[in-house]
């Protein structure tokens, strides 16, 4: 889908200096079909049209062509190259670059469908590998890595970085957390070497225009069953504590990110506003859907690929009182938008 361009407007309003330190920069982004990487495309291609950046970006994806049917706005766009191929053996693509985002992943998608522990932990721990040595070659001096908080393993709420809880060694479910914990160190180890200005960002949950309303996203079936006017259905019991960063305020923590100066850092991204799963689907039944139903199932285990857990919820003063970031969105102006 296309953001509205109001919502867009909104981005370069909020932080016109992050966007002109993006003037003439020659971006390398894995990962960009995705959600969270179509929003960063079109809030980069707007910034881009609307303040004359000279940005160039080049995504690697595996299908090009579905991503061209899928986003033909973006996929015309000058500013933006489809680059082909796999992240795990992907040809190295000409040119110099000055910034790199690694997003790559298995998809929510393959997760909701049951894909293998090895091959989500192998595609993304070699896929990383290969990323690093095309970082390596081509001279970019920012990089950034999109990293997860399912790496804290099943963590209290408000965890903060410097907590050394991690997932199970011995669960299959642990597949995702520890890829991510590989990778962050095959990250941070090559950045400190290269002497990259380097974050990597473990991001908790989010919610926005374009996020999936069929998969395993609590916050995305709420939504899509209050549109629908049917009964609101937690599979839980509804006590798992939650929060959520709208998507645009995400664009500029990860920007932000990819822009600052420094050795390798380890920040957590999202939202600090905790709250019962049962709690947000009122908030979304009510200004969706007032007077709807909510059916409480109280299944014991009802997480989809990724190990259940009480509390999904980041400390996110590192990223406050370092950065200046914020929590800028309140919830339920999120779900409205």
């Amino acid at each position: 889908m296309t953001i509205p361009e109001d919502n867009l407007d909104i981005l370069l309003a909020r932080h016109p200096a992050l966007w002109r330190r993006l003037s003439g920069a020659s971006l390398f982004m894995t990962g960009g079909t995705g959600w969270f990487g179509r929003r960063l495309l079109e809030a980069l291609a707007h910034a881009n049209r609307e303040l004359g950046l000279g940005l160039s970006v080049t995504v690697l994806t595996r299908t090009p062509q579905h991503f061209a049917t899928s986003a033909p706005h973006l996929a015309r766009d000058p500013f933006l190259t489809l680059h082909p191929g796999d992240v795990r053996h992907f040809d190295f693509p000409a040119g110099e670059f000055t910034h790199l985002i690694h997003a790559a992943a298995p998809s929510a998608r393959e997760t909701f469908m049951g894909a293998d522990p090895l091959d989500k932990f192998e595609t993304l721990v070699s896929g990383t590998r290969r990323v690093l040595a095309f970082a390596a070659q081509t001279g970019i001096r920012h990089f950034l890595f999109l990293s997860s908080g399912v790496a804290y393993g099943n963590a209290p709420c408000h965890v903060t970085e410097d907590n050394l809880l991690a997932p199970s060694t011995v669960t299959p479910e642990s597949a995702l957390g520890e890829a991510k914990r590989a990778a962050e160190f095959l990250c941070a180890v090559t950045a400190a070497k290269r002497g990259w200005h380097s974050s990597m960002a473990r991001c908790f949950a989010f919610v926005g225009p374009g996020m999936p309303f069929d998969l395993h996203y609590a916050i995305g079936g709420f939504i899509a069953q209050a549109m629908r006017g049917v009964p609101i259905i937690l599979t839980s019991d509804g006590s798992p504590v939650r929060s959520w960063l709208y998507d645009a305020d995400l664009v500029i923590w990860l920007l932000t990110l990819l822009l600052r100066e420094g050795s390798p850092r380890l920040y957590n991204v999202g939202s600090d506003q905790a709250m019962t799963l049962v709690d947000a689907a009122r908030i979304v039944r009510d200004l969706l859907n007032p007077g709807g139903e909510i059916q409480i199932l109280a299944q014991t285990n009802a997480s989809i690929g990724n190990p259940a857990r009480n509390a999904y919820v980041p400390d996110i003063s590192r990223a406050r009182e370092e950065l200046g970031l914020d929590v800028w969105t309140p919830f339920p102006e999120a779900v409205k938008r």
